[in-house]
């Protein structure tokens, strides 16, 4: 019976702590984690290693069957109007599938006018999330909870 009840832990460990770089034990699923909260950036590492600050917010949200993404930024890059200007842009959200067809929680797709983003999540616990830009610049980009 022991035997039984330390298999079953090793592999709730290994399922919990497998899908992100950055190993944690949750029993909420990756939307109670990742919605209705604001995410505030608070470091931006691109592709060479150099580091800086945007102003970046973030949330995530489900509404019914929609799941909306609202970004609030400054940063030239993601700017939809001009550079050094605050813009709240509000568009989609979604997880994509594995090969398998199965719902990838590693990455989402995020959709607002302009972008079309693939966005892989290597670090999401209830109060923080860092993500890699895979169709952008490959810039990581570290958030906080508000």
């Amino acid at each position: 019976m022991k035997s039984i009840f330390a298999s079953l832990v090793v592999l709730f460990v290994l399922a919990s702590c497998g899908k992100y770089e950055k190993p944690f034990i949750s029993l909420r699923s990756a939307e109670k984690r990742i919605t209705n909260k604001t995410w505030n950036c608070t470091n931006v590492i691109d592709v060479d290693g150099n580091e800086f600050q945007i102003t970046d917010r973030i949330k995530f949200e489900i509404s019914g069957n929609d799941s909306i993404f609202t970004r609030i930024t400054d940063y030239s890059t993601l700017n939809i109007n001009s550079a050094n200007q605050i813009d709240t842009v509000v568009g989609t959200w979604t997880w994509l599938y594995a090969l398998d067809g199965k719902v990838d929680k590693q990455r989402l797709r995020v959709i607002y006018p302009g972008f079309n983003r693939v966005l892989k999540i290597r670090v999401l616990t209830s109060k923080e999330l860092e993500y890699k830009d895979e169709s952008f610049n490959n810039s990581s980009y570290i958030y906080e909870v508000e």
